[in-house]
């Protein structure tokens, strides 16, 4: 069998108002919109949704690169959950949150609580392998959580035009209720590259990125295990495991048309191949491969499969 992934190319946000959404991206980001469309229906009838269901939607990327790009999707005419209804940072199931990187955390932070959003914690410094870094939680539309990620040493470098976020769409946290059970779905089964496994703690009482009262903090790990559809460090996601610490599990929920973040997809050169590679390791597939039309890519065949803890994930092929 002859197949090869790519870094995911988009992260879907199911949302209420496109335009309200799009204010952080568009307008304070200054990403580019590079495809606009309403009343599509082949994306949802791709997703097995009722035939009046249609859906309207936006795709955004960071100037320069195609990689990484954010899709806000609008479903019109079918009921919608959320898929992490006040979720707390430890709650299990579905994407926890996007990271983006920042050059400067504290002029974000400012930015974005003047547009609504709110800290999970203030900033917290954290060492992460090599580098040091600073890294605030905000959620803001759509329940949906963002992490807002500074590196300190070595220094993050900034970008042109007083723009503050200075990288796409290139990690993504999952808190799962079994690392060594996520972590074979993805490394055994869909065949990613494990690119490193570490542990988080604090050894005194003390702030944390996940905003556990300070006491907490000693008692609750973060065992993590980073993974990468081609083993690149630039479009990665977080497997997380949190000790001692249990809140909801919003596993069930991640589906469309629900709201929050939906699904990451990922391009594939021989998808058909790639899809008898992940069935014949134990994956159910959720939609089999299956002809549809994603612009601006064209005419695809795609399949999707979901994670032990229901992260809604997609594989596509772009057609000749």
């Amino acid at each position: 069998m002859s197949f090869r992934l790519f870094p995911y190319t988009e992260v879907v946000f199911s949302v209420g108002d496109i335009e309200k959404a799009a204010a952080i991206y568009r307008d304070y980001m200054g990403w580019q919109v590079v495809h606009t469309a309403q009343g599509d229906r082949q994306q949802p009838a791709f997703w097995q949704l009722p035939e009046h269901c249609t859906a309207d939607e936006m795709l955004l990327r960071l100037p320069g690169t195609d990689k990484g790009q954010i899709r806000l999707l609008k479903f019109n005419g079918v009921a919608q959950e959320y898929i992490r209804p006040g979720g707390q940072s430890w709650d299990t199931g579905g994407y926890l949150d996007i990271d983006l990187r920042v050059d400067d955390m504290q002029q974000v932070q400012n930015d974005l609580r003047e547009m609504g959003w709110h800290g999970i914690s203030n900033p917290v410094e954290m060492q992460m392998g090599p580098f040091l870094l600073q890294e605030l939680l905000m959620k803001g539309h759509d329940e949906i959580m963002i992490a807002f990620v500074h590196r300190i040493d070595p220094p993050q470098p900034t970008m042109e035009g007083g723009r503050h976020i200075v990288s796409n769409v290139y990690l993504s946290a999952m808190i799962v209720k079994d690392l060594e059970q996520a972590k074979y779905f993805f490394v055994n089964q869909l065949g990613f590259q494990l690119l490193n496994q570490m542990t988080i703690r604090r050894d005194t009482p003390g702030p944390t990125i996940f905003g556990f009262p300070h006491n907490m903090a000693p008692h609750a790990p973060a065992h993590l295990a980073i993974v990468s559809p081609d083993g690149s460090r630039d479009h990665m996601l977080d497997i997380i495991k949190i000790d001692n610490v249990t809140g909801e599990d919003f596993s069930d929920r991640g589906v469309p048309p629900n709201r929050g973040v939906l699904m990451f997809r990922f391009p594939v050169q021989g998808l058909r191949a790639y899809a008898d590679f992940v069935q014949h390791n134990g994956a159910e597939l959720q939609i089999p491969v299956t002809r549809t039309h994603i612009a601006p890519y064209g005419d695809v065949e795609a399949f999707a499969v979901r994670s032990p803890d229901g992260c809604w994930l997609e594989f596509y092929e772009v057609l000749p």
